[in-house]
């Protein structure tokens, strides 16, 4: 016996809404110098420290 429900059928009549993808592109930018400045804070420590021991 084989069971209908577990079977996809592709809905015919059923259209995806259209969907407009905002610009992330100044998230991106800011994630981006979020990251620098962090790698930054690191190296600069990392610098601190080394050069005191």
């Amino acid at each position: 016996m084989r069971d209908d429900r577990t079977v996809s059928k592709p809905d015919e009549g059923y259209t995806q809404p259209e969907t407009r993808e905002q610009p992330l592109k100044g998230a991106f930018a800011s994630v981006m110098l979020l990251g620098a400045f962090l790698a930054l804070s690191w190296i600069g420590v990392f610098i601190l420290f080394v050069s005191r021991h």
